[in-house]
């Protein structure tokens, strides 16, 4: 019988599966999607590979996993963010949020993920909890009485993708919050 290295069964299966997501993680960022597999993830954890197989049927659905606690990471930080600001800044703390995240490196995940091949099924899956994110924004723009929402949300998306990947390459996040917030600020009132 293994040994268990917490009080009770259950809370020992949550760290273990807790290790194997971190495992995960940690290689998807420093070695890429190729580089995971059950033997990796369970020797970076510390576990056998077999260990893998009880917390996850498949690579892709491990990979899933990491996805799907990142962008509830990523979600409540935008909502935290958007409890803390009046309705008139909702949007530019939007979009400030989101790129302190890529100065950050949380997003670099998520751009990690758009290039995984898997499963027809698992992503549509990540592209789904992607699109949760954009969930803030729709209320956000309602919010606004926007006559054209679903143009200026697209232009809002596209504007903060492109400041996304000027921070990722080394721009100031703070500097390119602060231009985008310029850009929509005149071009939306």
């Amino acid at each position: 019988m293994p040994r268990i290295s917490a009080p009770t069964v259950a809370e020992h299966r949550i760290v273990q599966r807790a290790a194997l997501l971190s495992s995960v993680k940690e290689i998807l960022l420093s070695s890429g999607a190729d580089a995971v597999t059950a033997r990796s993830a369970a020797e970076r954890a510390g576990l056998a590979r077999s260990s893998f197989y009880e917390y996850f049927p498949s690579r892709d659905e491990a990979i899933v996993a990491v996805a799907i606690e990142a962008f509830r990471e990523w979600g409540a930080e935008i909502e935290q963010a958007l409890q803390e600001v009046e309705p008139a800044e909702k949007l530019g703390a939007y979009i400030t949020t989101n790129l302190m995240m890529a100065a950050d490196g949380k997003h670099r995940i998520a751009s990690i993920l758009q290039k995984i091949e898997l499963t027809p099924e698992r992503h549509e899956d990540i592209i789904a909890l992607h699109d949760t994110l954009v969930g803030p924004l729709i209320q956000i723009v309602r919010e606004l009485d926007s006559s054209r929402p679903v143009i200026d949300i697209s232009l809002v998306r596209g504007l903060l993708n492109a400041g996304m990947q000027l921070v990722e390459q080394g721009s100031d996040a703070d500097e390119v919050a602060t231009r985008i917030r310029e850009v929509l600020h005149r071009g939306m009132t």
